[in-house]
C-alpha cells in the first residue's frame, strides 16, 4: 500500500508511520489492529498476512518525538484475491 506524508508536520519532524487494518465481514467490521510502523522515508508498506478473498481497510498515523499522531481517514475496502500470499 502507498500513502502520503501529512500537510502540515507541526512543530516535530515525522520519524515514522504507523499503519492499522481491520478485516470487513459482511457489515461487521473488526477492530484495528497495527501492521507495522515504517520509517519515516517510506511511504508505502507490503501488508503480510491477508487472508484470501477478504476484505479490508487501511489507516495511517504519522509519528514523532511526541507519539502517534491522528489517523488518517480509513481507505475504501479492499478485496483480496485469491491468489494473495499467506505470510
Amino acid at each position: 500500500m502507498k500513502y502520503q506524508p501529512p500537510a502540515d508536520e507541526g512543530d516535530a519532524k515525522v520519524t515514522d508511520y504507523q499503519v492499522q487494518r481491520r478485516g470487513v465481514m459482511g457489515k461487521d467490521e473488526h477492530e484495528w489492529e497495527t501492521v507495522n510502523e515504517t520509517s519515516g522515508s517510506s511511504l508505502e508498506l507490503v501488508v503480510d498476512h491477508l487472508k484470501p478473498l477478504s476484505r479490508y481497510q487501511f489507516r495511517v498515523a504519522a509519528v514523532n518525538n511526541f507519539g502517534v499522531g491522528e489517523f488518517g481517514p480509513p481507505s475504501q475496502y479492499v478485496t483480496t484475491d485469491n491468489s494473495v500470499c499467506v505470510r
